[in-house]
C-alpha cells in the first residue's frame, strides 16, 4: 500500500503538469482550441483530484491500521495541503464546466465550412 500511496501522488502531479500545459496551450491557442479544449482540460483536474484523494484515503488506511504509526503520531502540514489541492481542484473543475456551459461563445472569426 505504501507503494501505491507514492505512486497515486506523482501519478497526480504528472497529471497537474500536464494540465498546467493543457492550460496554457488553451490560452495561447485559438478560439477553435479554447471551445472545444475546456473539456479535456476539466478532465485532467477531475483525475488528478481523484488520484491525490485515492492517495490521501490508502493513508488514512494506513495511519488507522499500519503499526508504523505508533501513538502520538499525527499527521500535519502535508496532509493538510493535499487535502487542500484536491479541493481546490474540485472547484475548479466546476468552475470551468459551469464557465465552458453558461458563458456565451466568442464572437469574430468563423471558419469557412468545407464541402469538399
Amino acid at each position: 500500500m505504501w507503494r501505491s500511496v507514492g505512486f497515486l501522488m506523482s501519478f497526480a502531479v504528472v497529471l497537474e503538469g500536464m494540465t498546467l500545459a493543457a492550460f496554457a496551450i488553451l490560452l495561447v491557442g485559438g478560439k477553435q482550441k479554447r471551445e472545444q479544449g475546456w473539456g479535456v482540460l476539466t478532465i485532467l483536474v477531475v483525475l488528478a483530484a481523484f488520484a491525490q484523494a485515492i492517495g490521501m484515503a490508502l493513508m488514512a488506511y494506513l495511519y488507522e491500521n499500519d503499526e508504523r504509526f505508533f501513538s502520538g503520531w499525527f499527521l500535519d502540514k502535508s496532509w493538510t495541503m493535499c487535502t487542500v489541492s484536491w479541493s481546490f481542484q474540485v472547484l475548479c473543475a466546476v468552475a470551468i464546466t459551469l464557465a465552458a456551459l453558461v458563458l456565451p461563445s466568442e464572437g469574430g472569426y468563423e471558419l469557412i465550412p468545407d464541402h469538399a
